[in-house]
C-alpha cells in the first residue's frame, strides 16, 4: 500500500471509522467533560486527515504540483505501522467500547461512560500524536516523522505493561487497600465537580478562615443548617489546601461522613482512612516498616488493626509534617451519637501538635459546648452564590431559558423569590429551581413563585406532589424508583435499577430478555430532582441525607413495601433461567455474567436483609422453594463469595466453598424464624459445605444473636468445627462479639478447644481487641497459659500487638510471657512501641543486679536443700560439643522464627490444602501440586524443611528472599511473573509452604528438549514477554540473578505464554540511574552466570546487566538447543575452562546448527553477551532491536492476553523435569 491511490482508499476507510466514532461520542449521554474533550480532539484530527485526503487527490490529478506529497511521505503515512494505522487503532478502541455488542448490552452499556480518567488521557495523547504525524506528512518532514515513529515504538513496552509498575513504583497497593475499607477521594472529586464555578469564594477569603490557615495549630468549626452547602464548601477547602498548601511540608487529609454509612464509620475505620491517604500520597516510597509489620501480623490471624495500633502508627507519620490538615465534612453524620462523633475529633486532635482540624456540621448544644474555644465560621447560602447558581441554571434549563429570554424581568423575579424563601439553604434553592423548570408557561412560573415552600419537609412533600401529579404510569414508576433508592442496602446504579424494574413482573424460573430492559434515563428522569446520578460511577442517590430522614420518618409504610419488593425481586432475579447452568466454571464466564446481569451481586448479597420484617409464614415457603432450585443456590453461593477489583487474578471466580447448604447461606442474615421453618422441613441442622462451616458458625461470625439462640434451641452442635477447626465460639471471639460468646459458653461451648496451629478462642479474642470478650472467656476457664505451635500465648499476642489493657488484665490473672522466642519478641516489640510500664510489669528488672560487682560466694548447705547430694562433674568434650551443637540449633531456630515473623506467614496449611503428587525436586525444596480443600482450585507449592543448623542458613535465606520478593512484586502484578498466593509455616511438620499459581505446562527447559530447538518466531514470542518482565523487575530495582530455561515456565504451550519463577537468588538494589553496586555474593547457575559475578571479591560489582547476560545465554539455547559456554568444550585446541570462556566471552555459532538462523538475532545475542557490562545492552535496547520489532503486533496480540489458563482437571498435570542444580559457584574461580 505505497501508491497515492491505494493510500487514498485507506484514508477514506479511516474517515468512515472516524465518523462512526464521532457519532457514538455524540450519542452517549454521560462522560461530560471527558466525552467533550475526546470528541473535540477527534474532530481536529479528522480535519488534518481530510486535508491529507485532498493532498493525495491532488497528487493523483496534478503530479507536478509543488504541494505534492513525496513518495517517502506517502509510504510512511500508509505503512504497516504508520500514522494511518495508529489512528485506525485509536478509532477501533473507541468504537469497541461504545458500540453495543448485543441488544441486552445495548440497553445497559450506554449509561456507563466506559473510559476512566487515565484511559481518556492516553487516548488524547495518542490522538495528539496522530495529529503531529499528519501535520508532518503534510509538510513532507521525513526526519521528524521517522523520529515520531520511533516514539511510537517506545509504546510497545507499554502495551505489554512493562512500565505499568511506574505508576506505583515500589508501593504495595494490596497493603494500602487493606488498611481501610473507606475511601473518600472519588466522593471528593464528584462533589467538587458539582460545585458551580464562582461560588464559595467568600469562605476562602473569610478573615477567620485565612487566620486559621496561617496559624500553626487550632480547630475551625463551620456549623450550618441542613442543606446550607457545607459539603460543597468543604470540597473547595480541600481543593485549596491541596493545590495551594500554605506550608511547604504540609498534608491535607479529609473525610466525608455519610448518614447512611454510620455503622461503617467507626473510629478505627476513619483513622485508617487518614492513614491510607498518607500512604497513597507517598506511594512511590517504601511503605513504613510499621505498616508492613502490622499487615503481616494481622494476615497471620485474619484479623484487622485495632484503634491503638492505627493511632500509634498514624501519630508517627503525622509528626513528619509541619502542618497536618484534617477536613471533616458532616460531623453530625459521623456516628449514631454526637458524643461518639466528638470522641473521634478528640482522637484526631491527639495525633500530634501539627494537627489542624476544620469540620462542618449542624449546630447543636453538644457541639457548641465542645467547640466553644475554637474558631468559628457560620455556613449559609450567600446571596451572591445563590444568584450565580440560579443564573447558570436559567441558562441550562431548556424551559426556563426560553421563559426568561422572552421576559427579562422574570429572571430577577425568580432570583428574588428563591433567595427570600431559601432560608440560607442551597438545597432549597436547587429544589425550587427544579420545581420551576417543569412549568409550561411564564404564568405558571409566576404563580409558583408565590407559593414556594420554605422548609425542607414541605419542599420534599411538594416534590412528591409533583411526582404524583404526573400521568399514572410515570407516577407509579417514580414511586418505585424513589423508594427503591431510599430503602436499598447499598447505593444502586442505573443498571441495577434497569434490571430491578425489568424483573418486577417476572416469575421464578423465567428468562430476562433484552426487550425487558427499560431506558435508564426514563427511570431516573421521573423523580422530580429528588435523586441524582453520578455521571462517572452511575451511582444513584438521594439529593441530600435530609431526604432520607424525611422518607424514613414520614413514609414508613411505603418504605416497608419497597424493602419487600427489593427482597422478592432479588429472589426472582436469582432464579432466572439465565442462571440455569449454576455457578460459572471459568473466570471469563463469570466476568461475562456480571457484565450482562449487573444486579446479580446486589441480589446475592442482600436478598435476605429485610425478610425479617415479614411474617415467617409468608417467607418460609418462598425460601424453601428457592432452596430446591440447585442452580439458584449455586449462583448465590458463588456471587456471594466473589471479590471484584481492578486486578482479577487467575481463578478469582472459583475461590468459593462448594455444596454450601441453604441453612448455612441464610445464616448470613438474621432470620431465626426461617431457620426454624427450614429445619422443620428436613434441612439438616449441622449440614456443612466444603469449608465445613455450619449455620451456627456463620451466624456467630455475622453477629446474629437471635440466629445463634434459635439454632442452639434446635440442638445445633455447639462445638462443631470448620475446615480450619474453628468453632462458633472462636468465630465470635475473633469478631469480638461478647453477647454471642456468652450465649455459647452458657450452652457448654468448650472454651479451650483448639483450632489450626493450636489457636484458642482466647487468642482470637485478644486479636479482636475486645477486652470484655477476653474477660468472659477467662471467667469461663480459658487457659491463658496455652500456646500455639509457634510458642505464642494470649499474653504474648496482646503484648506484641500493643493491647495494653488486655495484657494488664491477663497479667493480673496470673499469665506470664512464654519462655522462648515468642515471649522475647513480644517484650522487645512492646518496648519499641513505648509500652515500657507494661514491659517492666511482665519482665524481671535486672538493673540492680547488673550494677552490682560480682561477689565471691562461699560454699554452704542451703536451708531446705539438705537432700541434694553435692558432687562435682566435669563435662566431657563430647557432651560439651553436644551442648554447643544444641545451643547452635536453638539459636538458628530462633533466628529462623524471627525471620518468619518479619515476612509474615499463615498457619494451618494442611487444614486448607491437600498435598497431591510431586511435580519437581530441587536442591533445597520439593514442588508439589496442591488443591484448596474448600474451593478445589489447584496451585503449586514449594515445600522446604526448617533451617535448624547454621550450615543450612542459605536455604532459609533463599526462602525469605523469594517470599519477600514475590510479595513485593504482587502489589502491582505483571502477567509474565509467577503470582504469589500464600505462605505457610507448620511447626509440627518443620516445613514451610510457598504457594504460587499453577503453571500447567512445565519448564521452557523441557519444551526445548522435546522440540530440539525453537524457531525464530517462537523465540521472539518468548523473549518479548521475558524482556517485558525483566524491564518491570529492573524498574522496581530488582535483579533476578538466575534467569535460565528451568526458571521460565509455560502457562500456555500453544501460544508460548511464559512466567518467570524462582526468586530465591533475587535481590533488590533499588531503581535509579546506577545499574550496579558493589556486592560480594557469588551466586547463580554456572552456565548462565555473567562474567562480572566471577570477578574477585575486591573487584566484584554487578547489577541489572547480569540478567541480560543470562537471557542472552537462554536465547542462544532456544535457537540451537545447546549452551554457548560449557566444560565439555575444553580440549587441547580450545584450552579454556567454563569460567575462562565466560570471563573472556568465548563462544561461536557453529555450522550446521546455526545455518538456518538469520543475522539480526545473532546481532542481538552478540549485544547481550558482552563481557563489559557497561557496554552490554539494556532491556529497553533489547526490546528496540530490529529483530524484536519483526511481527510485533501479532506477538503483542497473543502476549497481552496472557491470562493464566483454567485450573487443570484430574490427570492433566504435566510433571516438570529435574531442576539443574543451583549453588554458590565459588568453585568456578578455581
Amino acid at each position: 500500500m505505497s501508491g497515492p491511490l491505494n493510500v487514498s482508499t485507506s484514508v477514506v476507510a479511516v474517515l468512515q471509522l472516524a465518523a462512526t466514532a464521532t457519532q457514538y461520542l455524540k450519542d452517549i449521554k454521560h462522560g461530560s467533560a471527558d466525552r467533550s474533550r475526546l470528541r473535540d480532539e477527534l474532530r481536529s484530527t479528522v480535519c488534518l486527515l481530510e486535508m491529507l485526503q485532498d493532498r493525495l487527490e491532488d497528487s493523483n490529478d496534478m503530479p507536478d504540483s509543488e504541494n505534492m506529497l513525496t513518495p517517502q511521505s506517502i509510504s510512511l503515512l500508509g505503512g504497516a505501522d504508520g500514522p494511518l494505522h495508529l489512528f485506525r487503532q485509536v478509532l477501533e478502541e473507541i468504537i469497541a467500547e461504545l458500540a453495543p455488542q448485543d441488544k441486552l448490552r445495548q440497553l445497559t452499556k450506554p449509561f456507563t461512560w466506559p473510559f476512566d480518567k487515565k484511559k481518556v488521557a492516553e487516548l488524547l495523547t495518542r490522538l495528539e500524536r496522530s495529529k503531529s504525524h499528519f501535520s508532518l506528512v503534510l509538510q513532507n518532514n521525513i526526519v521528524d516523522l521517522v523520529r515520531l515513529a520511533n516514539l511510537k515504538l517506545d509504546k510497545i513496552g507499554d502495551k505489554v505493561e512493562s512500565s505499568e509498575a511506574k505508576s506505583r513504583d515500589s508501593d504495595s497497593q494490596k497493603i494500602i487497600h487493606w488498611i481501610s475499607p473507606l475511601s473518600f477521594r472519588s466522593r471528593h472529586v464528584n462533589v467538587l465537580d458539582s460545585v458551580q464555578p464562582g461560588t464559595g469564594i467568600w469562605l476562602l477569603e473569610h478573615a477567620t478562615f485565612r487566620e486559621w490557615v496561617k496559624s500553626k495549630t487550632g480547630t475551625l468549626w463551620c456549623p450550618g443548617i441542613p442543606g446550607a452547602g457545607k459539603t460543597s464548601l468543604a470540597s473547595l477547602i480541600i481543593s485549596y489546601l491541596e493545590q495551594e498548601p500554605p506550608q511547604e511540608n504540609s498534608f491535607c487529609s479529609f473525610i466525608y461522613c455519610d448518614y447512611n454509612q454510620r455503622s461503617a464509620q467507626t473510629h478505627v475505620a476513619l483513622l485508617s482512612s487518614i492513614l491510607q491517604q498518607i500512604l497513597q500520597r507517598h506511594s512511590s516510597d517504601v511503605l513504613p516498616s510499621e505498616v508492613v509489620t502490622l499487615y503481616n501480623q494481622h494476615q497471620k490471624y485474619k484479623t484487622h488493626p485495632t484503634l491503638v495500633q492505627i493511632t500509634e502508627i498514624l501519630g508517627k507519620l503525622v509528626s513528619t509534617f509541619e502542618t497536618f490538615y484534617v477536613v471533616v465534612d458532616a460531623l453530625d453524620e459521623c456516628a449514631e451519637s454526637e458524643e461518639d462523633a466528638l470522641r473521634f475529633i478528640s482522637a484526631v486532635s491527639s495525633l500530634g501538635s501539627s494537627v489542624k482540624i476544620i469540620c462542618t456540621s449542624r449546630s447543636s448544644s453538644i457541639f457548641d459546648a465542645y467547640f466553644s474555644t475554637a474558631a468559628r465560621v457560620e455556613i449559609s447560602a450567600q446571596q451572591t452564590d445563590i444568584t450565580t447558581f440560579i443564573t447558570a441554571c436559567l441558562q441550562d434549563q431548556a424551559r426556563l431559558s426560553k421563559h426568561v429570554a422572552k421576559d427579562h424581568i422574570l429572571k430577577d423575579d425568580i432570583i428574588r423569590a428563591i433567595i427570600q424563601e431559601s432560608q440560607g439553604m442551597f438545597l432549597l434553592v436547587k429544589l425550587h429551581v427544579e420545581s420551576l423548570s417543569r412549568k409550561i408557561s411564564r404564568k405558571d412560573v409566576r404563580t409558583a413563585l408565590k407559593t414556594l415552600p420554605s422548609t425542607l419537609d414541605a419542599t420534599y412533600s411538594d416534590a412528591l406532589e409533583r411526582i404524583y401529579g404526573q400521568d399514572s404510569e410515570s407516577a407509579e414508576l417514580a414511586e418505585l424508583i424513589l423508594f427503591w433508592v431510599v430503602s436499598a442496602k447499598r447505593s444502586l446504579t442505573v443498571q441495577d435499577l434497569q434490571h430491578l424494574y425489568a424483573t418486577r413482573e417476572l416469575s421464578d424460573g423465567e428468562s430476562l430478555d433484552e426487550d425487558d430492559i427499560p431506558d435508564g434515563d426514563i427511570l431516573t428522569g421521573v423523580c422530580s430532582g429528588l435523586i441524582i446520578v453520578d455521571e462517572e460511577s452511575q451511582l444513584v442517590r438521594l439529593v441530600h441525607y435530609t431526604a432520607q430522614q424525611y422518607f424514613e420518618n414520614c413514609h414508613h409504610t411505603r418504605l416497608l413495601e419497597a424493602k419487600m419488593s427489593l427482597a422478592n425481586i432479588s429472589l426472582t432475579y436469582l432464579t432466572l433461567s439465565n442462571f440455569s447452568s449454576g455457578f460459572c466454571t471459568t473466570d471469563e464466564a463469570m466476568s461475562l455474567r456480571l457484565k450482562q446481569f449487573p444486579f446479580l451481586l446486589y441480589a446475592a448479597k442482600y436478598w435476605g436483609s429485610d425478610l425479617a420484617e415479614l411474617d415467617c409464614a409468608d417467607v418460609g415457603p418462598r425460601i424453601e422453594k428457592f432452596s430446591s432450585n440447585a442452580a439458584a443456590v449455586e449462583t448465590v453461593n458463588q456471587a456471594w463469595s466473589v471479590k471484584t477489583g481492578k486486578f482479577q487474578y487467575t481463578n478469582w471466580s472459583q475461590e468459593f466453598p462448594r455444596h454450601v447448604p441453604m441453612l448455612v447461606l441464610i445464616s448470613a442474615f438474621c432470620l431465626p424464624g426461617v431457620l426454624q421453618y427450614l429445619v422443620s422441613k428436613g434441612h439438616k441442622l449441622n449440614a456443612r459445605g466444603s469449608d465445613g462451616e455450619t449455620a451456627l458458625i456463620r451466624s456467630a461470625g455475622f453477629g446474629h444473636v437471635e440466629n445463634v439462640q434459635m439454632l442452639l434451641e434446635l440442638g445445633a452442635e455447639v462445638d462443631a468445627q470448620d475446615h480450619m477447626d474453628e468453632t462458633a465460639l472462636q468465630r465470635a471471639a475473633r469478631v469480638g462479639n461478647e453477647t454471642i460468646a456468652k450465649i455459647l459458653l452458657d450452652k457448654g461451648a468448650d472454651v479451650n478447644m483448639k483450632a489450626a496451629s493450636d489457636l484458642t478462642a482466647l487468642m482470637s479474642a485478644v486479636s479482636s481487641g475486645n477486652l470484655e470478650v477476653v474477660k468472659a472467656l477467662v471467667e469461663a476457664g480459658a487457659d491463658f497459659k496455652a500456646e500455639t505451635v509457634w510458642g505464642d500465648s494470649a499474653l504474648s499476642i496482646a503484648t506484641r500487638s500493643g493491647q495494653e489493657a488486655i495484657a494488664n488484665f491477663l497479667f493480673d490473672q496470673g499469665a506470664i510471657l512464654p519462655k522462648g522466642p515468642a515471649g522475647r519478641r513480644a517484650s522487645i516489640i512492646a518496648s519499641r512501641k513505648g509500652l515500657h510500664q507494661l514491659v517492666r510489669k511482665l519482665t524481671a528488672n535486672y538493673d540492680a543486679v547488673a550494677d552490682k560487682p560480682l561477689e565471691r560466694q562461699s560454699s554452704r548447705l542451703m536451708e531446705g536443700l539438705s537432700d541434694i547430694q553435692e558432687s562435682e562433674q566435669v563435662a566431657s568434650d563430647a557432651k560439651t560439643e553436644e551442648a554447643i551443637s544444641k545451643q547452635t540449633r536453638t539459636d538458628t531456630r530462633t533466628e529462623f522464627l524471627d525471620d518468619m515473623e518479619e515476612i509474615g506467614y499463615n498457619i494451618g496449611f494442611h487444614k486448607r490444602y491437600d498435598l497431591l503428587q510431586q511435580l519437581g525436586k530441587g536442591h533445597y525444596a520439593e514442588v508439589y501440586l496442591c488443591a484448596n480443600r474448600v474451593t478445589g482450585v489447584r496451585y503449586a507449592v514449594k515445600v522446604r524443611i526448617f533451617a535448624t543448623q547454621a550450615s543450612e542458613k542459605q536455604r532459609s535465606n533463599e526462602l525469605f528472599r523469594e517470599a519477600k520478593m514475590l510479595r513485593f512484586l504482587q502489589k502491582d502484578p505483571h502477567p509474565n511473573i509467577l503470582r504469589f498466593v500464600d505462605l505457610f509455616a507448620e511447626h509440627s511438620f518443620e516445613r514451610t509452604y510457598l504457594i504460587t499459581e499453577l503453571v500447567p505446562h512445565g519448564e521452557l527447559f523441557n519444551y526445548i528438549v522435546a522440540n530440539t530447538r525453537l524457531s525464530e518466531d517462537e523465540s521472539r514470542k518468548v523473549f518479548l514477554q521475558l524482556f517485558s518482565a525483566l524491564e518491570f523487575l529492573h524498574d522496581q530495582g530488582c535483579i533476578h540473578r538466575d534467569i535460565k530455561p528451568e526458571n521460565i515456565l509455560l502457562a500456555d504451550e500453544k501460544n508460548l505464554v511464559i512466567k518467570i519463577s524462582d526468586f530465591g537468588l533475587a535481590k533488590i538494589i533499588g531503581p535509579g540511574t546506577e545499574k550496579w553496586e558493589w556486592v560480594t555474593t557469588l551466586c547463580g547457575t554456572p552456565s548462565y552466570v555473567a562474567p562480572e559475578i566471577l570477578a574477585t571479591d575486591s573487584k566484584r560489582k554487578y547489577g541489572f546487566p547480569v540478567d541480560i547476560w543470562s537471557s542472552g545465554v537462554v536465547l542462544y539455547i532456544c535457537l540451537c538447543g545447546f549452551p554457548p559456554f560449557s566444560d565439555e568444550l575444553y580440549s587441547k585446541e580450545f584450552p579454556y575452562t567454563l569460567t575462562q570462556q565466560i570471563k573472556t566471552g568465548r563462544f561461536d555459532y557453529p555450522s550446521p546448527y546455526w545455518d538456518p538462523v538469520g543475522d539480526p538475532v545473532l546481532d542481538l545475542i552478540d549485544s547481550m553477551l558482552v563481557v563489559d557490562m557497561e557496554k552490554r545492552f539494556t532491556v529497553r535496547q533489547c526490546l528496540e532491536h530490529p529483530w524484536m520489532r519483526e511481527a510485533v503486533p501479532q506477538i503483542l496480540a497473543e502476549a497481552i492476553r496472557s491470562e493464566s489458563p483454567e485450573p487443570m482437571e484430574e490427570g492433566e498435570e504435566r510433571r516438570n523435569g529435574p531442576f539443574q542444580k543451583r549453588s554458590l559457584i565459588s568453585d568456578l574461580n578455581k
